[in-house]
């Protein structure tokens, strides 16, 4: 392989086991992360197995951040064909209560950073005439709606739309798609699963099980190969089958009678 693969946020939870993933398929691997400590934590313990890996600091809602990092990577890994838009946040509080600058932030960082970061590779890719892949990370509640979380749906529900917007302006050079997660048991959302929580999601999934980090980036390293080479555009769901399950809990539908 030995291509550089980008991933945000990658110091913590989907997007650490992505980056891991990644390496063990031969990519030289840069995190960029707002987090320095936790991104070169990982980078470290990738360049222990053998491979290159760069950590960056930057602030993915601002395009000069971006632009900063790329412009190192390259410097230091080489040109980056792989990028996967990973990095996230989340404010859970009542829309009436969100404030202009929480609004701002978790739509800066979800929705307009993978946009800067797709902007700044994909210039990158087209000047030089290379092709690559691009990977966004969506989530379950770009569709299904959750109390709290107006700015992440909203923000979650523009990466698709920006995905397929994408895909069709920079094809056939560049591919890019979304993978979705449903309720993964990373260390940021341990907490929230306590067992009354979880059992309730392992009923309402119907493969029965919170998901895990590396259910995710094995999807995403498949939709950046060769094995996907005619799939652009897509929204891949990663959630055990939660968005299909329209059963009531608790009752079983019968035949009509």
């Amino acid at each position: 392989m030995d291509t550089v693969a980008l991933v945000t946020g990658g110091g913590s939870g989907i997007g650490e086991a992505i980056a891991h993933h990644l390496a063990g398929e031969g990519y030289r691997v840069a995190i960029v992360d707002v987090a320095l400590e936790s991104a070169e934590r990982v980078a470290a313990s990738l360049r222990g197995t053998g491979r290159l890996a760069l950590a960056v600091q930057g602030d993915i809602s601002r395009s000069s951040d971006v632009h900063a990092a790329v412009e190192r990577v390259e410097r230091e890994l080489g040109p980056v064909r792989h990028l996967v838009n990973n990095a996230g946040v989340v404010v859970q509080r009542m829309a009436v209560d969100l404030t202009d600058e929480e609004w701002a932030r978790v739509v800066g960082v979800d929705l307009t950073g993978a946009f800067y970061m797709s902007r700044e590779v994909a210039r990158r890719l087209l000047a030089r005439g290379e092709q690559g892949a691009i990977v966004n990370i969506s989530s379950v509640l770009a569709r299904v709606a959750r109390p709290l979380n107006s700015a992440y749906c909203a923000s979650k529900a523009g990466v698709e739309g920006l995905t397929r917007a994408l895909a069709l302006e920079f094809a056939p050079k560049i591919r890019v798609n979304a993978v979705s997660p449903g309720h993964i048991l990373t260390t940021l959302t341990r907490p929230m699963f306590t067992p009354p929580i979880t059992a309730a999601f392992n009923a309402r999934i119907p493969l029965g099980e919170l998901g895990q980090p590396p259910w995710i980036a094995s999807v995403v390293a498949f939709l950046l190969s060769e094995a996907a080479r005619y799939i652009t555009g897509q929204v891949v769901e990663v959630d055990g089958g939660y968005n299909i399950n329209g059963n009531l809990p608790g009752l079983e539908f019968g035949p009509n009678r």
